[in-house]
């Protein structure tokens, strides 16, 4: 528990800070929802979400995925987050440091707030459905459709050539979507 707390110590001191950015972001929420007051956690919704092993995470994801998750824990019955290791890796990553960068993510997450009780936590890579719909996706996807989505033509301008793990990272985020929609 010390150390949940001491890595997110950091986020939450920011968080206190930034107090009227902060309640920015919850008049915004207000302002573009829905009005609608029913029971959300009656619908049969199923949340999913993922984010990428860089280690302890800095306000921007905080704000940005973080808070709101832990408040998604509250609103729905089937809530899923996921450590996307397989997604980091379409950059060359040191297997120690990703291993680690993984271990201080899932500390973080539950030290923000993320609670196995009320979701479920796992890393992307244990669970080889993900690889194995991306596999079968990959086969059906054409690589001009690929060429032309947003995430290839930013990376692969940045560099002369980019992987093939680049190339299909939409699939593999296709992939991620379907196994849980």
């Amino acid at each position: 528990s010390l150390v949940y707390t001491k890595m997110a110590l950091p986020v939450r001191s920011s968080v206190k800070g930034l107090s009227s950015f902060i309640q920015y972001f919850k008049v915004a929420k207000m302002l573009f929802s829905d009005g609608c007051e029913q029971n959300r956690r009656s619908a049969a919704v199923r949340v999913f979400s993922g984010i990428q092993p860089t280690g302890i995470p800095h306000l921007g994801n905080y704000l940005g995925a973080l808070e709101s998750w832990v408040s998604l824990q509250g609103q729905y019955d089937s809530v899923l987050y996921s450590i996307v290791d397989l997604h980091s890796i379409t950059l060359p990553q040191d297997p120690a440091q990703l291993r680690n960068n993984i271990l201080d993510m899932t500390a973080s997450l539950i030290a923000c707030g993320i609670n196995p009780q009320k979701s479920i936590l796992f890393q992307q890579s244990q669970v080889s459905e993900h690889a194995e719909l991306c596999w079968v996706l990959g086969c059906l996807t054409s690589m001009p459709r690929l060429r032309h989505l947003p995430q290839w033509k930013m990376k692969s301008k940045q560099k002369t050539e980019g992987s093939v793990g680049l190339f299909t990272y939409p699939v593999l985020q296709a992939a991620d979507i379907l196994l849980y929609q």
